[in-house]
């Protein structure tokens, strides 16, 4: 079955959805993005491509996810059946099928030109002012004799406006809340006033009449009476109108409800200079064609009738045309078989991507006939799309071997077939033109051709993919990667670092801003560093294990990053030994032409002297701390807060403002006074490898502790390649509380027992080295005894700590961070370890943790698990990781040019 991002592909190809981020200043087409609006003034993503549900989402588990169902469910066809409708309701509209779809717009062709004749003549006899001076041209006097009787509405003035405390208030003066009403009825309203304002778009208050509130403040106060009378005169004309043109009765009293509402409690200078300026005049009157013109005259007088309003006039006449264009098409007779052929083709290649059979021809073509009979052309064309996108074909991925049969019974793949194996293997795309080249050029054939389609993929770097849409929409991170893929999302599943967004942690705790931003640029940079080690590709596990350069608030782009960090040096090393304290705004002019080089003033509104001082005198605070301990680089996070639609003086990879500057706190560096390293990644201290890195720390980990537990239990089965058994149901897996002991202290009391212990001593020795860290992944050799009972002190607000977190004190017990290692298989590295450093450098050096990493890529680049005939597979995989420098490429090379990717069992349909 196709995956969750497969599914997401193919329905932005289907519904011409083509996001776009702008990538390091270039705009670039992206994949992976299903609509999520994550910044709503620069990229506003889809209403509708986030109407569609996906009903292949993959299972919510730390671990290589390469299936969820092995079949279509009944709740993946309920969901499917809404998705086809909006689909086909896409495809098989007019604009859409005239731009995409020639060949089904040429059996439409006749009539959706019908369709726009009638369009053409509704909106010209819909447009009231057209419509009414036509029928005065064709009626003259006689006009007002055939209407029926005009009877006004009795509506009352609301007077002024209410106020629950104080009875009164004075008049509204945001004319935004305009949206609020009918889009129809104010655009009414309003061209119906400019129409019969005849004075100056003023009113006068009378002083002598205003109201008192509660409080006895003046507050309102009518209009003259002059005013008055003129604006009744414009709401009768406006009514007589809207009756003319055949509006309901309760919405003309709507209307005129909502006039008179504006008049008494609105502010109307500012009602009416909204009108003046604005574009609410009625259109100038412009007839159609001579001809068209003498067809609506004549059907005009053929249906109008004694008491008929517009809208009843122009309801008989459309159904009239409309009944005369139906029974020209059907006099024409079958548009043919070929047209309906070529329609049926152009959907099996948009949908399927592939020609059908001449079976497949003759079904189709037989369902369309029924559809069209019943619901017309159109809607059949659409009922076609919806069988389309609901057949297994679309849902399943179709990988069987279809050539010649081995001595085991295995085929390889067709050409067409291998192209859509290797495209999703590496990609969520359907085959690239490459690939669909080879196919037709007979290309894709032997293990040579896979293995050079292979190279060519993992080498490319002109298709970028949004990396996770969670990360990206909590707080504009890029998360964009333009490596293949799946190739880093192996990495992110198998270490399950994203997870770190899904652990609840309470802002107080964190103490350094808010934990949720925080933690989405944790991700997306634990993505930047799995990326950059992919991209060198040497010795790839052993980078992943033990590497100690990461990246802490950057872009990626060393350059822009040095530039922004020497940016404000500039400001500090200028002012730093001037009395900018003691300024007052005239002060400022001297020095105006140099702040007007730095980003910051350039944002100030207005640069007048005073907003610049006022923004002087609240970065250089900052500055000090970033630049007077004697560091040479300051971290260029915004000094100065500004909604994101500014940018900012650094920019992240697609452009948007970098936020999250807190992330430093969860590396034990406070981000006011860090000596910025611009070029990343850098080294940071007491970090070995992503399983220190505070993203996957915090994966790992529960809401208000560590979890040693489940941190060994995954280096036990994903590194050591072991299984532990679910806990009974019998046992109660609750470490009891006790504040006066660590956690370490408490779990051995309780997974120390003889029936515990059995389990849980393969897993809770390779998770104590790792309580060096606490669940937010900050370094430590104290654990906090948090508990109310050893409370020392309070946290104090504008008090922080050497990580720059603001947080309580407690009681504290050393950390007690040994283990055990073993399962290696290597007596040299199996046995005690002081810490996680010590762990993961072991780790790191084991053949079988390589070959373990290894056996999952399997597992994800072939989408099933390993079986004994697959054992040369995976031997060859790892002789291929070993003979090219520790190459990952290599490994997916080897792994899609082997047997058990190339060869195939036969359809169980043959």
């Amino acid at each position: 079955m196709i995956s969750e991002f497969i599914f997401n592909e193919k329905i932005n190809r289907l519904l011409d959805y083509r996001p776009a981020r702008t990538i390091y200043g270039n705009p670039q087409q992206v994949h992976g993005d299903s609509g999520v609006h994550w910044s709503p003034k620069t990229e506003r993503g889809s209403k509708s491509r986030r109407a569609i549900t996906n009903p292949y989402l993959l299972p919510e588990r730390v671990g290589v996810r390469y299936s969820a169902h092995n079949r279509l469910t009944t709740g993946h066809l309920l969901t499917m059946i809404g998705n086809a409708k909006r689909v086909a309701a896409h495809m098989s509209s007019d604009v859409v099928m005239k731009a995409r779809y020639p060949a089904a717009y040429a059996l439409m062709e006749g009539e959706l030109e019908h369709r726009e004749i009638l369009r053409r003549r509704e909106e010209f006899l819909r447009t009231y002012p057209f419509m009414e001076q036509l029928l005065q041209e064709m009626y003259g006097e006689r006009h007002e004799k055939l209407l029926p009787k005009f009877v006004r509405k009795k509506i009352s003035y609301p007077g002024p406006p209410k106020h629950s405390n104080n009875r009164i208030q004075k008049r509204h003066e945001n004319l935004e809340f305009l949206d609020r009403f009918n889009k129809d009825d104010i655009r009414a309203i309003q061209e119906g006033i400019t129409t019969y304002k005849r004075n100056s778009f003023e009113v006068q208050e009378l002083e002598e009449r205003s109201e008192k509130d509660n409080h006895g403040n003046l507050v309102w106060a009518p209009y003259s009476d002059a005013n008055r009378a003129e604006y009744d005169e414009i709401i009768r004309q406006c009514e007589s109108d809207w009756w003319r043109e055949g509006v309901s009765d309760y919405r003309i009293e709507n209307r005129i409800t909502t006039m008179k509402l504006f008049y008494d409690t609105w502010d109307m200078k500012r009602f009416y200079l909204h009108l003046k300026n604005g574009n609410f005049s009625r259109p100038q009157y412009m007839p159609l064609s001579d001809s068209e013109m003498a067809v609506l005259t004549d059907k005009i007088r053929q249906h109008r009738k004694r008491g008929d309003r517009h809208s009843e006039i122009i309801g008989k006449c459309l159904a009239d045309w409309d009944r005369s264009f139906k029974a020209k098409r059907e006099a024409e007779g079958d548009r043919g078989e070929a047209l309906v052929n070529g329609m049926i083709a152009e959907l099996y290649e948009a949908i399927l991507e592939r020609l059908p059979t001449q079976s497949e021809f003759a079904e189709n073509a037989e369902q369309f006939n029924l559809y069209a009979e019943k619901v017309g052309w159109q809607k059949a064309i659409g009922k076609l799309i919806e069988s389309l996108v609901l057949s297994s074909e679309f849902a399943y991925r179709d990988e069987f071997g279809h050539g010649v049969e081995d001595a085991d019974g295995r085929r390889m793949m067709s050409p067409r077939g291998a192209s859509y194996a290797l495209a999703y293997a590496l990609t969520d795309t359907s085959p690239d033109d490459h690939l669909i080249q080879a196919v037709e050029a007979g290309r894709l054939a032997t293990r040579k051709d896979y293995e050079r389609e292979v190279r060519r993929m993992l080498g490319r770097r002109d298709q970028w993919c949004v990396i996770d849409e969670n990360v990206q929409a909590a707080n504009l991170n890029a998360s964009v990667t333009n490596q293949p893929i799946r190739k880093l999302r192996f990495f992110r599943d198998f270490f399950g670092y994203p997870k770190a967004q899904d652990v609840f942690k309470d802002d107080s705790r964190f103490g350094a801003g808010r934990h949720e931003q925080a933690v989405s640029r944790l991700i997306d940079e634990a993505d930047m560093l799995v990326e950059h080690i992919l991209e060198r590709d040497e010795q790839v596990f052993e980078q992943l294990l033990t590497t100690d350069r990461f990246f802490i608030y950057h872009s990626g782009d060393n350059k822009a990053m040095k530039a922004g960090s020497e940016q404000l040096k500039k400001v500090y090393e200028y002012f730093g030994n001037l009395d900018w304290q003691d300024w007052e705004p005239e002060d400022i002019a001297p020095h105006r032409e140099f702040l007007l080089t730095i980003w910051e003033f350039q944002k100030t509104r207005g640069g007048e002297n005073k907003g610049l001082l006022t923004t002087l005198k609240r970065m250089m605070p900052a500055l000090e701390l970033h630049f007077g301990q004697g560091q040479a680089s300051g971290m260029p996070y915004m000094k100065m807060s500004m909604g994101f639609w500014h940018g900012g003086n650094v920019l992240g990879r697609t452009g948007q403002q970098m936020r999250g500057e807190q992330v430093t706190s969860y590396w034990n560096i406070d981000w006011k006074t860090w000596d910025y390293p611009s070029s990343q990644p850098a080294f940071v201290p007491n970090r070995k490898g992503i399983l220190t890195h505070p993203a996957w720390l915090i994966a790992h980990a529960q809401n208000l502790e560590t979890d040693p537990i489940h941190r060994g239990k995954w280096v036990r089965e994903k590194l050591l390649a072991g299984t532990i058994p679910d806990v009974p149901i019998t046992v109660d897996a609750v470490i009891p509380p006790d504040h006066h002991k660590t956690l370490r202290q408490r779990m051995e009391i309780r997974t120390g027992d003889t029936y515990c212990w059995r389990c849980h001593q393969k897993m809770d020795p390779l998770g104590f080295p790792f309580e060096n860290f606490d669940d937010f992944g900050r370094f430590r050799t104290e654990e906090r005894l948090e508990h109310p009972d050893n409370l020392l002190r309070e946290a104090k607000r504008g008090e922080a700590n050497e990580f720059g977190a603001s947080l309580p004190a407690y009681k504290t017990l050393p950390v007690d961070a040994g283990g055990v290692l073993e399962g290696t298989g290597d007596p040299t590295l199996d046995g005690d370890v002081e810490n996680a450093f010590d762990l993961v450098e072991r780790l790191a050096r084991s053949d079988r943790v390589r070959q373990s990493i290894i056996r999952y890529a399997f597992r994800f680049f072939l989408g099933r698990n390993e079986t004994l005939s697959d054992s040369k597979t995976l031997m060859d995989a790892d002789k291929a990781y070993l003979e090219n420098g520790g190459s990952f490429d290599e490994v997916i090379v080897s792994l899609l040019t082997s047997d058990s990717f190339v060869l195939r069992k036969s359809s169980p349909v043959e």
